[in-house]
């Protein structure tokens, strides 16, 4: 008998011969391993008294809730960001691209001001006919009275840029104090 189930596997094809010898294998094995779990939990109960006493359950006392984490800035503080990172974008495109001078870009730091007045770029006739167009604006509030604006644009170009900067609260305004990217 042996004979001719050898003779049966060597018919079939080496893919379905591996599942015919490894499905048995697979099954006896399972059938071992729950032999010997069952096995084992026998044990364990034959070894224990018919009566148990369990020792009351211990419940840790209640503890307070963490106290809630307020953002860093406040959610009106960032509508009032984000305005002003959308005019700080208008004219700071309208410079960019040639079009206005460093004295007209609007709601920046004295100090970015100058920066803008000392490395002004040469703008090419062709950046210059360049429509810049905001595609999206996001602020995000990183700590008390700072924030990060991120902005994408495009102007007719391959492919739409990004800019970004940082914005930060002096005497009760937001201003662009540096930009990163763009």
């Amino acid at each position: 008998m042996a004979a001719w189930l050898i003779a049966a596997l060597e018919r079939l094809p080496p893919r379905a011969r591996r599942v015919v010898v490894a499905a048995p294998a697979l099954l006896l094995l399972a059938g071992a391993i729950t032999s010997l779990t069952l096995q084992a939990g026998r044990g364990r109960d034959a070894d224990r008294s018919a009566v148990t006493v369990r020792a009351p359950v211990r419940r840790p006392a209640a503890q307070p809730a963490p106290p809630r984490v307020r953002p860093p800035v406040s959610g009106s503080d960032l509508r009032l960001a984000s305005r002003v990172a959308s005019r700080f974008l208008r004219s700071y495109l309208q410079f960019v691209y040639g079009r206005a001078g460093a004295i007209s870009v609007e709601a920046v730091t004295p100090g970015l001001r100058s920066q803008l007045m000392r490395d002004r770029a040469q703008v090419t006739p062709a950046e210059r006919a360049r429509h810049p167009r905001i595609v999206w604006l996001r602020v995000l509030g990183t700590s008390p009275g700072f924030v990060l604006g991120t902005a994408s644009v495009e102007d007719g170009g391959i492919a739409a840029y990004r800019l970004r900067f940082a914005l930060r609260e002096a005497g009760g305004r937001w201003l662009v104090g540096d930009v990163q990217e763009g």
